[in-house]
């Protein structure tokens, strides 16, 4: 009992600290509202089913699992995944991005000589 209690209170803290992350992050205009709002929904929901557990086996049926750890698991390598395209997306983007600067720069620079 004992080490679900220290579970919840270790994950309650992460969550608390992710979330006043990005509340710094929205107060320093790196973020915008509708993304602290994304992330509110998210660390307050996860909060939901670390303390209210039958929850996560209401998703487990939805999703026709067995456990509701298993869906939570299954809900999050797939969002990892997603994220880590997002990422491969923009890095490609931004490279292409720089690649067309410095040809702009390079060409403006010899026509200059």
């Amino acid at each position: 009992m004992i080490e679900i209690a220290s579970v919840k209170i270790i994950f309650t803290l992460f969550a608390l600290f992710a979330w006043s992350r990005a509340i710094l992050r929205f107060q320093k205009k790196l973020m915008n509202a509708k993304e602290l709002v994304f992330w509110s929904v998210l660390w307050i929901g996860l909060t939901i089913f670390v303390y209210i557990p039958g929850k996560s086996d209401l998703l487990a049926k939805i999703l026709g699992m067995n456990r509701g750890l298993d869906a939570m698991f299954f809900i999050g390598i797939v969002a990892l995944f997603y994220s880590n395209y997002r990422l491969y997306a923009k890095i490609t983007e931004h490279e292409k991005e720089m690649t067309n600067l410095v040809r702009q720069l390079a060409l403006k620079e010899n026509n200059q000589n």
